[in-house]
């Protein structure tokens, strides 16, 4: 009774020991008071601290973690390997070789192209070949670049899920820690509703308003969970527009340079921002996965993809330069219109509905704060 909480939460001995520990405190009016006041300031924090709903949020996230490993175990060549030696052995040499990518994330400066890594392989033949500035000889190779392309993008993939479930866990930890914050505000407060009074409802009226709370906040942390789902869809679609927006930017510069190097340079760092972009929007469609989000179709991913694999041998041919440039023109145009739409959208329909639900538990978490406070204080006449 008397407390309800963002995510159930299981009788505590501590509320005896808590009671024990007022009992010298509570000769008189003057004690009765105390504890009162006590009770009134440890449920408006507990109202404040539920509104945030950490307990569903938390649900969400975890969800979300478990859903990441096991696609980042997926590509590592993990799945179902029982043997936890070899596993581990594994993923320690496959991780290796997917730190030793530079990393894009962050964009071009301070990534060095020339490294022990296939990404330098492929540069490296990109330029002895001279696919970058002869148009018959980027032809000639087109295939064998494109393989290797995809080999690389590979290992981009795998260590883009690798940051993001990183990311993911330090966002689970603050929310782990904001729900055993409340659980331990939870805790204290049903210590002293106990106490003052014995573990019943003292009205009628306290037990009505608190079955309506309860069934208000249950509402409300539903909306709460859901509203995790669509934070993570809405940075991840964020991020997917911005690597986009920069990796246009860099493709359109680099159709006006003339040092084969600078260019294949540009080209790389280019492709790495495409494939972090729609790693992301992958991600993005993942978290969200019974919403079809606008303007972005499967078929101009798959097309942008085509691209980013071709991209090293497309630069040199005119036609194919403008064709791809047309392609990752629209794909950012696009990008940034789901955006826009998925975050109007929620701020017409989920925003509304969980600041509604959340106002009425604040409502009669206050109703039920002052009928209590009344009760209590006049327990000491």
């Amino acid at each position: 009774m008397g407390c309800g909480s963002s995510m159930d939460t299981q009788t505590n001995p501590v509320v005896t020991e808590v009671s024990s520990e007022m009992q010298p405190r509570q000769n008189g009016a003057a004690g009765v008071l105390n504890i009162v006041e006590q009770y009134v300031r440890l449920d408006e924090q507990i109202s404040k601290l539920e509104g945030t709903c950490p307990g569903p949020r938390m649900a969400t996230v975890e969800a979300w973690v478990e859903h990441l490993k096991g696609k980042h175990e997926a590509m590592l060549g993990l799945e179902g390997m029982g043997d936890a030696a070899p596993l581990r052995e594994r993923q320690r040499e496959t991780e290796e070789e997917v730190l030793a990518l530079p990393n894009y994330t962050m964009g071009r400066q301070g990534d060095p192209i020339v490294a022990n890594t296939p990404t330098k392989d492929l540069a490296q033949l990109a330029y002895n070949l001279g696919v970058i500035a002869d148009a018959r000889k980027a032809s000639m190779h087109e295939d064998f670049f494109a393989s290797l392309s995809e080999s690389a993008l590979h290992l981009l993939s795998i260590r883009y899920y690798g940051e993001l479930l990183e990311h993911t866990k330090v966002r689970l930890k603050t929310l782990v820690e904001s729900y055993a914050e409340l659980n331990e505000l939870y805790v204290r407060q049903d210590g002293i509703i106990a106490y003052m009074s014995g573990g019943t409802y003292m009205t009628r009226l306290e037990e009505s308003i608190d079955e309506q709370l309860e069934t208000a906040r249950d509402t409300r942390d539903k909306l709460g969970s859901t509203l995790e789902q669509w934070r993570i869809c809405g940075l991840l679609l964020r991020a997917a527009a911005n690597s986009s927006t920069q990796a246009l930017k860099q493709w359109r510069q680099l159709g006006r340079m003339i040092d084969p190097k600078q260019k294949l340079q540009w080209s790389l760092d280019c492709r790495s921002l495409l494939h972090a972009s729609m790693i992301s929007l992958e991600a993005a469609q993942l978290a969200l996965p019974h919403v079809e989000l606008k303007y972005i179709s499967h078929r101009q991913v798959v097309a942008v993809k085509h691209c980013n694999t071709y991209l090293i041998t497309d630069i040199a041919n005119k036609a194919r330069y403008e064709h791809t440039s047309r392609v990752f023109t629209s794909y950012e145009s696009n990008m940034s219109k789901t955006c826009t739409w998925l975050y109007e959208t929620f701020n017409n329909t989920l925003r509304p509905d969980f600041d509604k639900a959340e106002e009425t538990v604040s409502r009669l978490a206050k109703t039920l704060r002052d009928h209590r406070e009344e009760v209590f204080s006049a327990m000491r006449k």
